[in-house]
């Protein structure tokens, strides 16, 4: 039969095949090895009761059968054990096993060697010994409010105001509540462990279908050169509105198309877009949101424009290639590319160049407040990458944590 052990001293789940007939005594000596047991701090529970270690009944005497659950708990009032010499504990693990013939039995067909060393006190503690220690002292490491290996606790607590050691207890309190949020998350929050898919809608422009990624967080609406080749709009495109969007890179701006109707359900609406060289098709911005007061409905998953109601597409429905490029897309659309300089000639034929190097301000590293800088780098990434991000980003923490994730 199967029974599940929980050492609820390291919070680990340990499953063993077992005999009905099995003696808790030879179960006990198994769970030394396999889970650091010790009789002196730990505690046997079973059907909220102590199990004696020493009893010699079957575990189907005891009440245990199929899919049983065992739970190892520190005692209480547990003291430090004394200190008994390692290889007096590695013999005392031998005799056990030596006077039970089905612990005996059962570790010898798990592990063939082990039959060759048990009746040699010798070879036992130089090939199995290191080991065993080893298995109880990770075992038993978390005695500690902290679950850090004993001798460190000791050593933090023998001079508790040392400002070093100040420090790191404070930095293991603080893990500590990190970790019992995350388990909370786990437990009532789970979703926010899920990727959360983007916001498309299906639109028609000159009856050609599109899906065309809905972000409110960014500027201006953004139609590709294939899609604008492909709605027969590409010869509409106002090249005095040329120019460079500085988001992630630099993106080519072929121009600007002043008006074109929209279809999205029964409604045609005007709308006008900036022409980049991408393969994302179109993306929505705030700028024809906001003119067509648009409302994004979380609740109910659709999108409220112009007196009608689209529903967002479902992930199954997304685009296939929405990817670092899409996020390049959205951070030139927020660098709000800028329309011909009303101070120049109006005479002045030829391209104009919306932002360039040479007109926008480059960001310095002392320019990122370090507030944004450290709340980056708490993700778990360098300095050094978080300021080149950020440089990307133009400063924007946003589109940052998104470069850096990529």
């Amino acid at each position: 039969m199967r029974i599940t052990i929980n050492n609820e001293a390291t919070d680990e789940f340990l499953s063993l095949d077992v005999s009905s007939d099995m003696s808790l005594e030879d179960l006990v000596a198994l769970l030394q090895l396999d889970c650091g047991f010790d009789s002196g701090k730990h505690e046997l529970w079973f059907a909220n009761q102590v199990l004696n270690p020493t009893d010699t009944r079957t575990l189907e005497q005891l009440g245990l059968v199929n899919d049983e659950l065992i739970v190892i708990k520190v005692k209480s009032n547990s003291l430090p054990a004394a200190n008994i010499p390692e290889d007096a504990m590695v013999e005392q693990f031998r005799q056990q096993v030596v006077q039970n013939p089905a612990v005996r039995s059962q570790l010898t067909s798990a592990n063939p060697g082990f039959a060759s060393v048990i009746d040699d006190p010798v070879a036992f503690r130089e090939t199995v010994g290191p080991y065993l220690l080893q298995n109880m002292n990770a075992h038993g490491a978390q005695q500690n409010p902290f679950g850090i290996p004993q001798r460190d606790y000791e050593q933090l607590m023998q001079n508790p105001d040392d400002p070093a050691n100040q420090k790191r207890i404070s930095e293991l309190i603080s893990q500590q509540e990190i970790d019992e949020q995350m388990r909370n998350a786990y437990e009532f929050t789970p979703e926010v462990f899920t990727p959360v898919h983007m916001l498309y809608i299906n639109l028609e422009i000159n009856g050609t279908p599109i899906k065309a990624f809905v972000d409110s967080g960014a500027q201006t609406t953004i139609m590709s050169t294939k899609l604008a080749k492909k709605t027969d709009l590409f010869r509409l495109i106002d090249k005095r509105f040329q120019g460079e969007a500085h988001g992630v890179g630099i993106q080519k701006i072929l121009g600007k198309i002043h008006v074109a109707q929209v279809k999205i359900e029964t409604q045609h609406i005007p709308c006008s877009f900036t022409v980049i060289d991408t393969h994302v098709d179109m993306l929505l911005g705030l700028d024809m949101l906001k003119r067509h007061q648009a409302c994004i409905d979380l609740k109910d998953n659709v999108l409220k424009i112009a007196g009608v109601e689209t529903k967002f597409l479902s992930e199954a429905e997304l685009p296939k290639d929405f990817d670092a490029e899409t996020l390049q897309a959205t951070a030139a659309s927020r660098s709000n590319p800028q329309a011909p300089s009303q101070t120049s000639n109006q005479n002045t034929k030829g391209p104009v160049t919306a932002i360039t190097p040479a007109t926008a301000p480059k960001i310095s590293e002392r320019e990122f407040p370090d507030s944004t800088i450290l709340q980056l780098m708490d993700l778990g990434f360098s300095k050094p990458e978080v300021i080149r991000a950020l440089e990307s980003a133009k400063g924007n923490a946003d589109v940052a944590a998104a470069l850096l994730f990529q």
